[in-house]
């Protein structure tokens, strides 16, 4: 089989950073290339070297058989070259068309806008990816856009595909539909690479898997002689559990309890209609559902961030006490801790320490103070404590700027520092290893299942349906701000054998 990319001694720096060390790599034409590391491995580097993102310092590429030096993405285009960003590239206030056929317009008069959605509308249908033309993308479900940003492509005729973590944000079904799509367009002869940290997903569907791990190539192997245990093993340089050990455990008395909550944004939007749940001591609720069906309202409810310009009907009450209108430090002395899903936004401060971070909305306790000021010794203890209870790579230096860390030992110390707070009742997880390596994650869900051992009572909001299913007690189904079906623990603990299909029994009540 001819070979579509060849990339040969491949070498990219930032700095003193060597994110791409004299990597080669060749990828069949007609076939599905899964590309495989830990955060920081290089794959995103080496990806958007191919599309003409970033120039390497040195190496050499060819597509085709033919030796190439980009200097932008338009050269890789015109080369057959695409990519689909985790982060889609479209605009909300356009029609699927104008944002299929956005940069590639061929005269200056006005379009043929009937044909072109017509020409759209079939390249959809002969391909499996149907979505209307003329529909807003601000319409559009999150695996529609994603129709839209292959179908972008296929416009313009691209025969090599990136795709970088394509089912991130997928329910189980979208996610099925693309990887027929996808088989689809291999079988058609075109090249598709594949970025993933699901495992699973690449064994699926892939043909032949790539492992970097420190920005260099550990190796390719043919998926049909690969297992998840094989990958995790070239990713991480170890053995790795991959599986969660979740006792069972009877729960307590119901600590936090939400009622027939409502949230209508300042614009009129519904966000959260009629919801209710209850969580008890003892036991992680694990809420699943497409992003956008109203989690992030329910956080800032939940941790007092939320718009006060908003209209919020029902109660949130934890130990019978209402946490609805209080700050973040009130809810914080009640007992709650939040683990936020966007680390770098709301808990973090990048040019503090390690020791400095591990103490951020904590800093009032008595334990950290001397006099009128802070004692110093103590936090610097409970930062090496800290270190070694959650196995927190620091790298040089005795407290580091914590922006020098990965991102899974920036999540470690955002979640040491929430789970030891004293007095501890509720901890809320919203997508607790996003962004996280594959071996943290083993450490942060015994963390968790920890906590839920010792009595906690624990929200966990998670896209990972994976997670979800392997930590929860129970499960409630989110969409369109109210919880559609909640499964009860046997029917979770039932879901975990494998083969049982429950993620797609789940991913019936979140679409």
């Amino acid at each position: 089989m001819a070979t579509a990319v060849r990339l040969s001694g491949i070498t990219k720096r930032f700095g003193t950073l060597k994110a791409n060390d004299d990597v080669s790599l060749s990828i069949r034409a007609g076939s599905i290339h899964g590309l495989v590391g830990e955060n920081g491995a290089g794959k995103s580097t080496l990806s958007n070297i191919i599309y003409g993102l970033i120039r390497p310092d040195s190496g050499a590429i060819e597509i085709d058989g033919k030796a190439v030096g980009f200097t932008s993405t338009r050269q890789a285009i015109e080369a057959g070259i695409g990519m689909v960003h985790q982060h889609f590239m479209l605009v909300p206030t356009l029609t699927v068309a104008e944002n299929i056929i956005l940069g590639r317009e061929k005269s200056s008069f006005r379009l043929p806008m009937k044909r072109l959605e017509q020409e759209i509308r079939e390249l959809g249908h002969r391909h499996g990816l149907e979505v209307d033309p003329c529909a807003p993308v601000s319409s559009l479900s999150v695996g529609e856009q994603q129709r839209v940003e292959i179908l972008k492509l296929l416009y313009r005729q691209a025969r090599i595909l990136i795709l970088d973590e394509p089912t991130a944000v997928l329910t189980p079904s979208e996610t099925e539909r693309l990887f027929v799509t996808l088989r689809s367009l291999a079988a058609e002869g075109r090249t598709i690479l594949l970025i993933t940290h699901k495992l699973d997903e690449v064994l699926a569907v892939s043909d032949d898997v790539s492992v970097m791990r420190k920005g260099a190539l550990v190796g390719t192997i043919p998926t049909s002689s690969a297992t998840k245990e094989v990958l995790a093993r070239m990713m991480v340089g170890r053995n790795v559990l991959l599986t969660t050990e979740n006792p069972s455990q009877a729960a307590g008395s119901p600590a936090l309890r939400i009622d027939r909550l409502g949230y209508v944004a300042r614009d009129g939007a519904k966000k959260l209609q009629d919801l209710n749940l209850t969580v008890h001591s003892g036991e992680i609720y694990g809420m699943a559902g497409v992003e956008g069906n109203g989690q992030a309202e329910l956080l800032s409810l939940l941790w007092g961030t939320y718009d006060r310009q908003a209209t919020i009907d029902g109660s949130i009450t934890l130990d019978g006490r209402s946490l609805l209108g209080m700050s973040p430090a009130e809810i914080a002395g009640m007992g709650v801790s939040m683990i936020p899903e966007d680390r770098h936004k709301s808990a973090i401060i990048a040019d503090y320490g390690i020791e400095e971070n591990l103490i951020f909305g904590r800093h009032r306790e008595h334990d950290f103070h001397r006099g009128i000021g802070f004692d110093h010794e103590k936090i610097h203890r409970n930062a090496l404590q800290m270190i070694e209870r959650y196995d927190i790579r620091t790298g040089s230096g005795s407290n580091p700027s914590i922006a020098s860390l990965s991102g899974g030992n920036q999540q470690k110390i955002v979640l040491a520092r929430e789970m030891e707070r004293p007095g501890l009742k509720l901890l809320v997880l919203a997508q607790p290893t996003r962004g996280v390596d594959i071996g943290a994650i083993e450490l942060i869900h015994r963390r968790i299942i920890d906590a839920r051992q010792s009595g906690m009572a624990i929200l966990l909001i998670s896209s990972e349906l994976e997670e979800v299913i392997a930590l929860s007690s129970r499960i409630g189904c989110l969409y369109k701000g109210a919880i559609r079906h909640e499964f009860p623990e046997e029917s979770v603990r039932n879901g975990r054998k494998k083969g049982s299909g429950f993620e797609k029994e789940i991913g019936l009540h979140i679409t």
